[in-house]
Formats: structure tokens, sequence, C-alpha cells
């Protein structure tokens, strides 16, 4: 029995289906791999004095410090989608070694603002330099188109990822749980 133009279509339709599956799980494995590499670069010893260090949790906190400050603990939380009680710790601490500043909330007495402090910003720079360097490096050999694609693409790929979450939400689960 010879094949009809309906079953040929869905044929390739769902070949075409697998394909994009199968880019879309290299492409979200690929990006995992990315982003754990870049997280594992490392706070430049240098910026810090005997004994302090940053984790990833802490450099994300002044990443996000950096753009939306002066903000309240609550803001913060709820900006970084974690607990209160885990970003107040992890605040604490970067008050302690100076990196954060913290002030009254002149609207509001018992509440403070958080806002990097000028030591703070020195460390997010230092930071940011050594991951660019880090970066640089790994793409000295790319073309300059090569490079501007990766980027163009990055930039619209955040952008369709920040739609589809506007658009169902933020907070419904993800299938199979949190990565």
């Amino acid at each position: 029995m010879a094949p009809t133009a309906a079953s040929i279509e869905d044929e390739t339709g769902t070949a075409a289906d697998r394909s994009r599956c199968r880019v879309s799980a290299e492409l979200e494995r690929s990006l995992t791999q990315v982003a754990r590499s870049i997280l594992r670069l490392e706070v430049p010893r240098s910026e810090l004095t005997g004994g302090e260090s940053v984790d990833r949790a802490g450099y994300w906190l002044l990443v996000r410090l950096s753009s939306q400050a002066p903000v309240r603990l609550s803001e913060l939380a709820d900006t970084v989608e974690l607990d209160l009680s885990t970003v107040s710790r992890q605040m604490r601490d970067l008050v302690a070694i100076g990196l954060v500043a913290k002030v009254p909330d002149p609207l509001d007495g018992r509440a403070s603002l958080l806002s990097l402090s000028e030591r703070g910003w020195a460390v997010l720079e230092a930071v940011s330099e050594a991951r660019r360097q880090a970066l640089a490096e790994v793409i000295n050999d790319w073309t300059d188109a090569q490079r501007t694609a990766l980027t163009r693409g990055l930039v619209r790929l955040e952008e369709g990822l920040h739609r589809t979450r506007e658009v169902h939400g933020r907070d419904q689960p993800t299938k199979g749980g949190a990565a």
C-alpha cells in the first residue's frame, strides 16, 4: 500500500519533533554545564582579606544587589526566589565582611535597605573581570561573527525564557523538579 500524503506528513512531523527534542535535550545539558562552569569560577582571593570568602550564593546576591539596590531583604529574597531566612543568613555574612551596606529604611524605621558597599562593588567588578578574562581565553580563536552570534543567541534565549516564565507563572513547578 502506497503511503498517502497525510501519512508522509505525519511521519515527517514526528521525525522533526524528535529531532527538536534531541536538540533541546542537548542544548539544555550544554547550557547547564556552561552555567556550572561559570559558577565554579572563584572570587579572586586578592579581593578578600584573611579568612573571608564569598560562595556562589553570596556572589549571586551581590549581582542582584548591583542591579536593584537599595532593596529590602524581603524584596531581594522574592527576586532570587529563596526563603527569607536563607537570604537573611547570607546577607548577614556579606554585611559582616563589609561587602553589603545596611541602612534603615527612611519610609519604615523597622526595616532596612541593602546595597553594595564600595568594597562590594570592587569585589563584584573583580569577579566579573576574572570571568570575562576566562571567557575571553575560551573564545579567543573564535571569529567576531561567531562571538556575535553566540551573544545574540544567548540574549534571545534569555528573553524567550523570561517571556515563557511570565506566561506560565514563575511559581509553576517544572517537570521533574528543580535542577
